[in-house]
């Protein structure tokens, strides 16, 4: 192809990031994983590249791609920009279908470089030389769009954080027990029909950007204000960060006038908090907890299922709810491991009379399993999803009930 055409064009697809699956769920899921990838980079062929295209992969189960561009004689070389353009298609092509992929796995956004380079071909280097310097440049290349990435990302959400441009949605925690609402979790939503939308997006972006903050503090004012149009009879879940503690304007009277003026009093409001967040903030979190709980507000340790130890710091903060988290939720009807780990920590949990709340239900198996084990209130797709208007009783799936 070099020496046919009299020059090589290469983009180079970096997949790495993907590692951290193995290193999460073993290699047995991150060779599944990375045979979609193959799967998708090759069905580009003929949609999004040339079909003569050729694909190769840096080495078995590799996680670098190479699709060396054919170009005719007869066509007129890439001009600038070209290949700009069509690296920038690829990633938006495939993050996307990657992201629905992995999102199950690893909740931020999937970061997939993709570098580009061209080489012309010289009679007087082997041509090998010239294909590996190609591959050194489409690489460095790969290295120097991620930043340029991350610049445009940090742009887009100064704007989103500026122009207030998220939206809240809520989604119903049931009584297991009694088959009523006992609240609704305030989940954010960034600008719809983009990328952003997703909220382990914004934070993700946030993180790089150094803007946690700034959108944590938008995001919470945001679902305070959507809360006041709840029954009075429901209480609000609201995720919020460490730093949240030390926002002046979440303390004394501010923070009381905010509340009044949206006609919310404290004993509505459960915070929560990550269980990976409360840990490494741990002093931070507990002299929170004690602030925020005299006053009147709940708090509620989220995602839990890090492990037992983990369970063990947090329970004596004495929270008032624990949230497992919906990676633990999945599929317990089929796993003697989960449901072995989730007795465990209820049983931790009940001895401090801490509430326990499954989240990310999503079948009449995986509830059944639950109410067998004894929990006492859940959330998920499965009794209804996040929606701008929390939706009434009436239109939550509580099938169980009725059986």
């Amino acid at each position: 192809m070099l020496v046919t055409n009299q020059s090589l064009a290469l983009l180079l697809i970096d997949a790495s990031w993907l590692s951290q699956i193995e290193h999460a769920y073993g290699s047995p899921v991150y060779d599944e994983v990375l045979a979609v990838v193959t799967e998708l980079i090759l069905e580009m062929r003929g949609i999004q590249t040339r079909q003569d295209d050729l694909v190769a992969v840096n080495e078995r189960h590799g996680d670098t791609f190479l699709i060396f561009l054919s170009k005719k004689r007869q066509e007129s070389p890439f001009g600038q920009g070209d290949l700009e353009r069509l690296a920038d298609r690829i990633h938006s092509y495939l993050s996307r279908r990657i992201y629905r992929m992995t999102c199950s796995y690893l909740r931020g956004r999937p970061k997939i470089g993709v570098g580009y380079a061209l080489v012309v071909h010289n009679p007087l280097i082997r041509e090998e030389r010239l294909i590996l310097k190609l591959i050194d440049d489409a690489r460095r290349m790969s290295q120097l769009q991620a930043y340029r990435f991350e610049v445009k990302n940090k742009e887009m959400l100064q704007e989103i954080i500026l122009r207030e441009n998220v939206s809240t949605v809520f989604q119903p925690i049931v009584d297991l027990k009694e088959w009523t609402v006992l609240g609704y979790e305030a989940l954010t939503r960034g600008p719809q029909g983009t990328d952003l939308e997703s909220p382990y997006v914004l934070f993700d972006i946030a993180t790089e950007a150094d803007l946690t903050f700034e959108l944590d503090r938008l995001c919470r004012r945001k679902a305070l204000v959507a809360a006041s149009r709840l029954d009075p009879n429901y209480l609000v879940f609201i995720n919020t960060l460490p730093i949240t503690f030390r926002d002046p304007e979440f303390h004394g009277k501010l923070m009381i006038d905010f509340l009044e003026g949206n006609r919310l009093s404290p004993s509505r409001i459960v915070l929560e908090i990550t269980e990976r967040l409360a840990i490494e903030n741990y002093s931070l979190f507990l002299e929170a907890i004690h602030y925020f709980t005299d006053i009147g507000f709940e708090v509620a340790v989220d995602d839990m299922g890090a492990g037992y130890s983990g369970l063990e710091k947090i329970v004596h903060l004495k929270p008032n709810y624990l949230k497992f988290d919906l990676m633990l939720v999945r599929d317990i009807h089929t796993s003697f491991v989960k449901r072995e780990m989730i007795k465990a920590m209820l049983s931790l949990a009940s001895n401090v009379d801490v509430r326990v709340i499954a989240e990310g239900i999503e079948t009449r198996e995986e509830l059944e399993t639950l109410l067998d084990l004894g929990i006492e209130y859940g959330q998920g797709f499965y009794f209804a999803k996040g929606e701008h208007e929390p939706p009434p009783p009436s239109a939550i799936n509580l099938g169980l009930a009725l059986t």
